[in-house]
């Protein structure tokens, strides 16, 4: 519809063409970012910027609940209640087991560096990623007869500790009921022992995964690297 203009009180109104109407070419766009809401609130600011004090606290759009704290193996076993997942290994001809949540991953092969004057227990530094680990054997730190220094290495992290473990073979998951543990025949070494649990015919050692990461940062502490 055509626009319309008054020039005076006394003069006819007259329509005024729109620009495509006359056959002119229209305005190229404003090549131009719309400004930023900052820049917004400083220019109605007198140039200065909004005050903290102003800001308000805004609800988070998702908020993770944080996880529920993990009771101890060990206390979980003396209270043989519950079940557990966990992961079968081998080690200087002997069969153990840990708490599955205690091991991050298994990674096939060891391929330590060895470090200068560490403990005889330390296998050296293990790379994985972006990460670089201590690594102990564990027929060392248990003082078994070693059979080799291990084929798969277990990244262990019970708690907020990050290790690696050598260990001879990795064997399977096996879930058990904790009533089903009994005390160790030898007793429990260095507090690393929880007890045995039978899988099949087979005796399976029990191992208390925090203890195992202490045992082996008493002999190595991660600050000697």
């Amino acid at each position: 519809m055509p626009r319309l203009r008054r020039k005076t009180p006394h003069e006819p109104v007259r329509a005024i063409p729109a620009p495509h109407e006359r056959g002119a070419a229209a305005l190229p766009p404003v090549d131009r970012e719309p400004p930023s809401l900052r820049a917004i609130v400083i220019a109605l600011n007198a140039g200065q910027p909004r005050p903290k004090a102003f800001d308000m606290e805004l609800p988070a759009f998702e908020e993770t609940a944080p996880a529920a704290p993990v009771t101890p193996m060990r206390d979980r076993v003396a209270s043989r209640e519950g079940r557990a997942e966990l992961l079968v290994f081998r080690a200087g001809r002997e069969t153990f087991a840990t708490e599955l949540r205690a091991v991050e991953e298994a990674v096939e092969g060891v391929a330590a560096r060895a470090i200068p004057d560490a403990p005889s227990s330390m296998l050296g530094i293990f790379a994985l990623r972006d990460r670089t680990l201590p690594m102990y054997v564990l027929s060392r730190v248990l003082d078994l007869t070693e059979t080799a220094e291990g084929e798969m290495t277990l990244v262990m992290r019970p708690s907020t500790t990050r290790i690696a473990l050598a260990v001879d073979a990795v064997d399977d998951v096996y879930d058990i009921a904790l009533d089903a543990v009994r005390p160790a025949p030898s007793g429990d070494v260095n507090g690393m022992v929880l007890g045995v649990v039978w899988r099949g015919t087979e005796l399976v050692t029990l191992l208390d995964a925090d203890a195992v990461v202490e045992a082996c940062l008493a002999a190595g502490p991660i600050d000697s690297l």
